[in-house]
């Protein structure tokens, strides 16, 4: 075992045994460093291991925050039908967190493959792990058309049932296909808190553009999920002949 691993275990136990309350912030780095006789740099590789598990948030000129006594765990799922989405959506709860009518910007309208200048209601919400002490997994902004959310409502708030479910149920349009698209980006700084992830940390993103028959999307969305919470799983299979 490496010196920084040994040192993110001890960290670990003196965290879980109560030494700094959930809230509480850990003494500077240079501190800690002189107080396991380690060199700075395998304090900060010990703390990257600390603050991966979930233990610790760090912020720059805000210290190291305790934030759980337990690592969280890793929510691992393949989603290849609308059925597996259904299923994911019935074992995280989903926390809507703002409600607004926007103009889309050129760099949303690239992630979200729509026009500059389109209006949309978005949703802004947090997908958590109830079995996680409700531990944040993702970040989703929600894009509806204006007369869509307007005619869902107050249902959005229902934190189990897909939307896509609610628009069918209130205007009778279905999906017929979802585009899925992903990629490797940086957490935006309006999530960090939200997330409780450390400023400028890896994150997946992944776009979903749900289509009607005519092949026109009424609802898109962006998830946000932290590098370590969650991982996606394909499994490829041989072709015949």
């Amino acid at each position: 075992m490496r010196r920084y691993e040994a040192v993110a275990e001890d960290l670990v136990r003196q965290i879980q045994s109560g030494r700094w309350p959930i809230g509480g912030r850990l003494a500077p780095e240079v501190d800690l460093a002189a107080e396991f006789d380690v060199s700075r740099g395998t304090m900060r590789a010990a703390l990257d291991i600390v603050e991966e598990l979930g233990l610790v948030s760090r912020r720059p000129r805000r210290g190291t925050r305790v934030e759980r006594l337990k690592p969280h765990s890793v929510f691992v799922r393949s989603l290849h039908s609308l059925d597996e989405l259904t299923e994911y959506s019935v074992e995280t709860d989903r926390q809507v967190l703002s409600i607004a009518d926007v103009v889309v910007d050129e760099v949303d309208a690239r992630v979200m493959g729509c026009r500059p200048g389109e209006r949309w209601t978005k949703i802004r919400m947090l997908r958590i792990d109830p079995a996680d002490d409700g531990w944040p997994l993702c970040c989703t902004d929600v894009y509806l058309e204006p007369d869509i959310a307007a005619a869902v409502g107050d249902q959005v708030l229902d934190p189990k049932r897909l939307i896509s479910d609610m628009v069918e149920q209130v205007t009778g349009r279905t999906v017929h296909t979802i585009e899925q698209r992903m990629r490797a980006a940086t957490v935006p700084d309006s999530m960090v808190d939200l997330l409780h992830a450390a400023a400028g940390s890896p994150v997946l993103r992944m776009t979903r553009r749900y289509l009607d028959r005519a092949g026109d999307p009424f609802e898109i969305t962006v998830s946000v999920h932290p590098a370590e919470r969650f991982e996606y799983a394909v499994d490829l299979e041989r072709g015949r002949g």
